[in-house]
């Protein structure tokens, strides 16, 4: 009876919304034990679960009582990333609302993997779809030129034009458009000439003037 007053002890000293694994609990504990402490808090709504052997203190709303409330899908991400060892990055679609050149957001949470495609499941519902995508497409994950280079791959070699850079230029200032153009070297040769053009051109150049016909897919 003392080491499951412990152990509840410790699960509820972890923050509200913090991801914990069972090995966290596990080192001082017996596996059989601590299993079965977490199963009996999760029937209380007191912890919840995103996989087999990642749980989260949940949060609490005054709107829902005694539901309980998951992490963000970020947090999620992290905590699946670094438990599994992939890399899990933003999905194009959410990419290009993020540097302003879209105005849609997904509906549901949707990200990059370099795992398999799958569902993150949260409380056993799915949540969370992992999609999978060669490596060589997720540059320096969660950074800005990340989200650059997966948004401007996604819409392809068609819609990459010099005035589409100087409009992703615009949404994301000098201080984050000069940190992109820190990294062409993590470009494909394609995109990375686009904005060696734009580099190279003034002001007034024609193709740099926005087009009220051109269709932006994001």
């Amino acid at each position: 009876m003392e080491e499951i007053q412990l152990i509840e002890k410790r699960i509820k000293k972890i923050p509200r919304q913090k991801i914990f694994s069972v090995e966290s609990i596990c080192r001082d504990f017996s596996i059989k034990t601590v299993k079965n402490v977490l199963n009996r808090l999760k029937k209380k709504n007191e912890i919840g679960v995103i996989s087999h052997d990642l749980y989260y203190r949940p949060g609490k709303s005054r709107f829902f009582p005694g539901q309980p409330i998951p992490p963000g899908a970020e947090i999620i991400t992290e905590a699946v990333s670094k438990k599994t060892g992939e890399i899990i990055s933003v999905h194009p679609a959410v990419a290009l609302n993020q540097i302003g050149l879209s105005t849609q957001v997904p509906v549901r949470q949707i990200f990059y993997t370099t795992g398999r495609s799958r569902h993150i499941k949260v409380n056993g519902v799915n949540r969370i779809r992992l999609v999978h995508v060669n490596p060589k497409k997720i540059v320096m994950p969660n950074t800005v030129t990340c989200h650059v280079v997966t948004a401007l791959w996604y819409e392809g070699k068609r819609y990459l034009k010099p005035r589409i850079v100087k409009k992703l230029h615009g949404r994301l200032k000098d201080k984050y458009f000069n940190e992109v153009l820190m990294h062409l070297d993590k470009m494909p040769a394609w995109m990375r000439k686009v904005f060696v053009r734009y580099q190279n051109m003034q002001p007034d150049d024609p193709e740099l003037q926005e087009d009220p016909d051109e269709y932006w897919q994001g």
